[in-house]
Formats: structure tokens, sequence, C-alpha cells
């Protein structure tokens, strides 16, 4: 029989929370937490290199707009230009690979998803949180404060130069997840908030590397 990867996830948390006292929450918890902190090397090593390629970019701002000064009236001139700038300072204003660092915890959620609609029951119980299956108040907030801290973190260590993370992003960013976790199972938000712990200690990594190494180029 296959064994997908929601199917795989659904059974790490099973048994996880069998381990772990019969608590669901804690399997949860601990399944999104490990999956994201094993990725680590593999996140970090992708927002490194974005952050690098952040880096070319603005360093490339004074030529980019001397080339929009002087290709103003011709624009398939100017994005020639601008490719082949592009490609001769290595930058690439797509990385496919970038997309996975946000991708990771998709096959947790789909494994969490998994486990509640086979049938958790009321009796599902985590914390302060009365029924996994139900939306949360208080961890839909603590989760949106999470990511605010996350954004603002993350944001701090993609610095390349001036000025601090946009509050405007850090709030943005604090807004949405509330927005999603506000009538999201409890499941799911604990599982994403677990998600969220692991980018938090990235964003940290990130920071203590490049306080090391000095802005990266």
């Amino acid at each position: 029989m296959h064994l997908g990867f929601a199917d795989f996830f659904r059974a790490a948390i099973f048994a996880a929370a069998h381990v772990l006292g019969g608590s669901l929450g804690a399997g949860i918890l601990a399944v999104s937490l490990g999956v994201r902190l094993a990725l680590l090397p593999l996140t970090i090593r992708l927002a490194r290199r974005a952050l690098a390629q952040q880096a070319i970019l603005a360093r490339l701002q004074p030529e980019l707009r001397r080339l929009q000064e002087r290709y103003r009236d011709d624009p398939a001139a100017r994005l020639q230009r601008t490719q082949a700038l592009y490609r001769r300072e290595g930058l690439r204003p797509f990385d496919p690979a970038a997309l996975l660092g946000g991708l990771v915890q998709l096959p947790v959620l789909a494994g969490v998803y998994a486990a509640v609609r086979q049938g958790l029951g009321a009796a599902s119980s985590f914390l302060w949180i009365s029924n996994l299956l139900r939306p949360d108040v208080w961890l839909a907030i603590s989760v949106a404060l999470l990511s605010a801290l996350v954004a603002y973190v993350t944001g701090r260590a993609g610095q390349t130069g001036r000025g601090a993370a946009s509050t405007t992003a850090v709030w943005l960013s604090a807004s949405f997840v509330l927005l999603a976790a506000w009538r999201a199972s409890a499941a799911l938000v604990l599982s994403w908030g677990a998600g969220s712990l692991g980018t938090l200690v990235q964003g940290f990594l990130l920071r203590r590397t490049r306080h090391r190494s000095g802005p990266l180029e």
C-alpha cells in the first residue's frame, strides 16, 4: 500500500502522541517542531543564498538607476541590459529553490489535517485547549504574536546596511496569521506555531552568523 507524505506524518504524530502519554497535542508539537529543526541546515542554506542575492541587488541599485535613465524610452534595450547585468553579477531575480523554505511545513500540516479527519473526538485536549478540533482564540493570538516576532527577527537578520525590519511588514504578518488561525482548528494552528518556532531559531542563527562574518555578499 502506498504511503504518502500526509499518511507518514499522520502516523508519526500518533506514534509521538503514544510515546508522550497519549497527548495528541504533544505529538503534533513534537513532530512539527522536530521536522522543522531537522530541516534547519537546508533552510538556513537557502536563506543565506536569498540574503546574498538581496545584498547583490542592493549593491546594483545605482547601476540599475543609470540604466533606467539611459534607456528610459527603450524598454526592450533596458530589459536586455538589465538581464545582462544580472547574469554578470550572478543575480537570480527568481530562485525556485528559495520557495522550499516556505513549503517545508506543508506536508506536516497535511498530516495534522489527516489526523484531525481520522476522528480525534472532543476529548483531545492540550494545555488550556479543551478541544483540538475547534478554534482556540488564545492559541490564535499566541501564534500571531509569535509570527510577528519571527518576522522581526528574520527581518533583522536580512538587513544589508541601514534601518530596521519594517514595522508594517511585522504587523501585516501577524494580522494575516491571526485571520487564518481564528477559524482554523487548534491542531492545525498548533502545528503552524511549532513550525514558526523553528523559523525563529533559524532567524537567530542567521543573525549570529551575520554578526560574525559581516554582511553577506
